[in-house]
């Protein structure tokens, strides 16, 4: 298998695992990566987060260099490659984002290319003080995908987001930090255990409401000011009729902790 998943307390983890390559994307990992995530959205399954992280020594290398060399050399026309670009890359793209609940990158190692487009996919990023950056599109002759070009600016600003994708230069996890690319840096042996204490807090909420933060939140950001008000208003009030309210208000008045039930 191209990716491992497991999921122990609530916690799905997808291990991006081809240390050899450091975990180059292969089209049987593509394939790996869609069965995680449709269980991950099956409701009957009690994921309430997300993590992804590399085996080996890196988080994700992007592209297969040598698959590349293997289409150039079978001459691909435009349109075949436009529609496998649609198919392997945009809709992979989709299928994360399609993922209801926090995801977590938790990167190990070096993140180039479309590896550093998958981690931007994630909701919160946890970096080992180790790990490196960069978009070296440029230098193959591409432009940066999975996302990048909507999600990096997002992230970083437009002007950062162009110098990235224009020098292809890379960074270490302090610079990915103070550009706001990452959420937290942390030394390399502590990363696991961090990245799992992590998890833990975002256990201590509701699932429902978490769930529905970070779908507004995604919401508003294509939004008109009116529009992501009623988006709010819609969300919020469904929660409130939510038993995860009942129970957060309910463990809150009684001094005890909340024992929360799952809700797809």
């Amino acid at each position: 298998m191209d990716i491992l998943f497991t999921v122990s307390n609530h916690i799905a983890t997808i291990t991006l695992n081809r240390p050899e390559a450091y975990n180059a994307i292969s089209d049987a990992m593509r394939e790996n990566l869609r069965e995680a995530v449709d269980y991950i959205n099956a409701p009957e399954n009690d994921v309430r987060v997300v993590v992804i992280t590399g085996a080996g020594k890196a988080f994700c290398s992007g592209g297969d260099i040598k698959l590349m060399k293997e289409r150039i050399d079978s001459d691909v026309s435009f349109r075949d490659r436009l529609e496998t670009y649609r198919k392997d890359v945009a809709g992979m793209v989709k299928c994360i984002k399609s993922i209801r609940q926090p995801v977590i990158a938790q990167i190990n190692g070096a993140a180039f290319g479309a590896g550093c487009s998958i981690a931007m996919l994630c909701d919160i990023r946890i970096a080992s003080e180790h790990a490196k950056f960069g978009m070296p599109f440029g230098k193959r002759g591409l432009v940066p995908d999975w996302g990048a070009t909507y999600f990096l600016p997002r992230l970083v600003g437009r002007s950062k987001a162009i110098e990235l994708a224009v020098t292809g230069q890379s960074f270490d996890a302090g610079t990915a930090l103070k550009i706001g690319f990452l959420n937290q840096v942390v030394p390399q042996e502590e990363l696991q255990e961090y990245t799992m204490n992590y998890c833990s807090q975002i256990l201590e909420n509701g699932p429902y409401s978490v769930m529905a933060a970070k779908s507004a939140m995604d919401a508003a950001l294509i939004s008109e000011l009116d529009t992501a008000l009623e988006q709010e208003a819609q969300i919020q009030s469904a929660c409130y009729r939510s038993d995860d309210h009942r129970e957060g208000v309910e463990s809150f008045l009684e001094k005890r902790p909340a024992n929360f039930i799952s809700c797809q």
